[in-house]
Formats: structure tokens, C-alpha cells, sequence
């Protein structure tokens, strides 16, 4: 079943790659001789941008903590806008528009480097021994070095180039089992707040080295100004993803609606690995900005290790369910330069044997310098 589903997400990327072929052999001429996008950067897209995230179902309040995902902690730094790029690099790792988009008038090119730890645990964390009917321990430490390339188009209502879309193109590099540190860093945080340990460590999947490749393009679309004075505004940010690795395999669709001031600083909230990314980047003259949001996101998953287990079949695992959804709703806030969120997420069942939803909070913390 992993394997045709697997096809499937690989038929349905090539299908939309090939509908983008034949739309731009079929586009007016003035379209085809069009120049590329130029490289474009404000003053404040010439900084770099710090991230720093925690999630932890510690943030919730509906249902018992440490368990599924129960630890995300990522930072990150993302580059300033790069105006020089071998041509070389920009042909490889431009994706092909789809959906009849209209072409960019300007890009910015940025490359990001982060480094981060995800930690899984079943439910019971009190027993020693095997718990063959629920997720196994599991603990995943990683780098991911991106590409994210925001396309712009004039508007002439403002007289600027407005974001209207983000592609990030990233690999993810790391190690999941004993050496990514799941039950040092779980173990001895319990201890230091006075929270008994998680004895199942002994049971976790062992090492095995990671690799995957994850693709995301998000549209900003629908923007609308309610109220003038006070300014209010909304908008809707449709995505898409698809990733291939040995920690995850899927093909992913969804959307965040938006409402407040200053949307157009950024492409939403950023979310840990391998959860799908936000932006890093956001930009904006450093007045203050807000929104509140709320979203949805579908997957189509062949594989995840964290409940599939190690590659080579000799560890505990569980069996994932080919389709899970999510919803998340949450608050950022933007001022000097600086933006904080916080969401909210919940998670439809993931595998056969526990009819449980996961649910866990996210903040995150990025500034520009």
C-alpha cells in the first residue's frame, strides 16, 4: 500500500508539472518573451532573521502531556537577500509555476541553515518494558539547510512589489535513535521541575541515519482591507507540499485565513519540522502589526518513521493511517522589527492502534538584525 501511494503522490506532481508545461506552451507570446523575475531587496530585506521555537503538548490542557509529539525545539538564522545568484543554482532549484499563476515581476532569494530535536513517547511513560500496541519512542536530531525564493508583483495601488508567493526548497539532514538525544534531554528536564523520567527509553528505534527533500509553495491571495481607520484587514494563504525521505513521505494540501493589521509582512506563522513550514522571513517598515489565524492542512503519508519504525524493519512500530488532517489556529503579533506567534494545533488520529488525536502548542520567536 506504501509503495502505491507513494506512486500516487509522485504521478500527481508530475501531472501538475506537466499541466504547467503545456500552460505556458499555449501563453501569448508577450508572456513568453517576458524576462525573468529581477532580484529585489528592501532595506530591511538585507538583514538577516532569527528563529527560535518550542513545542510541547505541555501547552495544552484538554488531554494527558507527554505523549505522541510531545518536544519540538528549532533555531534557526535565514540570510539576507541574496541579489546575486549563479544562474546555475536559480535554473536547478526554480520550481515551475502551476495553476496559471501570473508570472513574478520581482524575486528576493534567501538561503536558511536551522538546527532542531523532536521528541516522541507512547502514552504510558511509567512502564520499562515494550508497549507494542502504541507509537514508539523515538527521538530525531537534524539540520536543514533551505533555499526560499518570495516572488513579487507591482501593485499599483500602493506603487510597490507585493508578496504574492514563497517557495522553500529544503533538505533535511540528521540522526534518529540513542545519539539524537531524546531520553538525556526528556529525562532531565522531568527532573530538574520535578516531573518523575519516562522509563520506555530503552525501547526506542534505533539509530539510523536521515535524509528527505520537502518542497512547499504558499500563495497570498484574497487580501482584502475591511475597515480603513482602524486598518483591518484579511486574507487567505493557500499551500501545497510535497516531501521524500526516510523520516517522511507524503504529499500535503491546505490553507490559513488571516485577520489584522499588516498582512502583508509576512506568509504566516513558521511550524517545526517535519510538520510544514512556515516563513522565517517577513518583512515590514517595523510599525506595528497583528493577526490572528486559523488553518487546515490534509495529508497523504507513505511513510513515517516515527511510527513505521527504523528502515531496516528490526524496531517497534505501529501502523500509520494513509490520511491525517490537522487544524491550527493561533496569534502573532509584529513590532520593531520583531514577530512572536503562538498556535494551537490539533491532529487527527495517526495510526491504527490508538484512536487518539494529538494535540500541542507552538511558539515562536523571530527577529531581524
Amino acid at each position: 500500500m506504501h509503495h502505491r501511494l507513494a506512486k500516487t503522490i509522485a504521478l500527481a506532481m508530475a501531472a501538475l508539472l506537466a499541466c504547467d508545461a503545456s500552460a505556458l506552451a499555449q501563453a501569448p507570446s508577450s508572456d513568453e518573451s517576458k524576462p525573468p523575475p529581477r532580484a529585489s531587496a528592501t532595506e530591511d530585506e538585507q538583514r538577516s532573521i532569527y528563529t527560535f521555537q518550542v513545542e510541547n503538548d505541555v501547552f495544552n490542557r484538554f488531554v494527558k502531556s507527554d505523549r505522541d509529539y510531545t518536544s519540538g525545539v528549532r533555531i534557526g538564522w535565514l540570510s539576507p537577500a541574496i541579489t546575486e545568484m549563479p544562474q546555475g543554482i536559480v535554473a536547478m532549484t526554480t520550481i515551475p509555476t502551476f495553476l496559471g499563476e501570473a508570472p513574478a515581476d520581482s524575486v528576493i532569494r534567501r538561503i536558511a541553515i536551522s538546527a532542531g530535536q523532536n521528541i516522541y513517547t507512547p502514552e504510558n511513560t511509567d512502564v520499562s518494558y515494550p508497549i507494542y500496541n502504541d507509537r514508539p519512542y523515538a527521538a530525531w536530531l537534524y539540520a536543514s539547510f533551505a533555499l526560499q525564493y518570495t516572488y513579487k508583483r507591482h501593485d499599483p495601488r500602493s506603487g510597490f512589489d507585493e508578496p504574492t508567493r514563497l517557495d522553500t526548497l529544503q533538505l533535511d539532514l540528521g540522526v534518529i535513535g540513542p545519539a539524537a538525544g531524546g531520553e538525556f534531554v526528556q529525562n532531565n528536564f522531568h527532573r530538574l521541575i520535578g516531573v518523575s523520567p519516562a522509563y520506555g527509553w530503552g525501547n526506542q528505534l534505533h539509530n539510523e541515519p536521515t535524509v528527505g527533500l520537502t518542497f512547499e509553495r504558499r500563495w497570498r491571495t484574497g487580501r482584502a482591507v475591511l475597515i480603513n481607520n482602524p486598518k483591518l484587514e484579511v486574507d487567505f494563504i493557500p499551500r501545497a507540499a510535497v516531501a521524500v525521505g526516510n523520516v517522511a513521505t507524503y504529499g500535503s494540501v491546505g490553507g490559513t485565513a488571516r485577520i489584522g493589521k499588516n498582512l502583508r509582512d509576512d506568509f504566516g506563522p513558521t511550524r517545526a519540522r517535519p510538520a510544514l513550514p512556515g516563513s522565517d522571513a517577513f518583512i515590514g517598515d517595523g510599525s506595528f502589526g497583528w493577526y490572528l489565524f486559523a488553518g487546515v492542512d490534509g495529508q497523504a503519508v507513505a511513510r513515517n518513521i516515527f511510527l513505521d519504525g527504523n528502515t531496516d524493519g528490526f524496531s517497534q512500530r505501529v501502523g500509520h493511517r494513509p490520511f491525517v488532517g490537522e487544524v491550527q489556529a493561533g496569534l502573532a503579533v509584529l513590532w520593531g522589527g520583531m514577530r512572536i506567534s503562538y498556535t494551537q494545533i490539533v491532529r487527527t488520529p495517526e495510526f491504527y492502534q490508538r484512536d487518539r488525536i494529538t494535540q500541542f502548542g507552538s511558539i515562536n520567536l523571530t527577529f531581524r538584525y
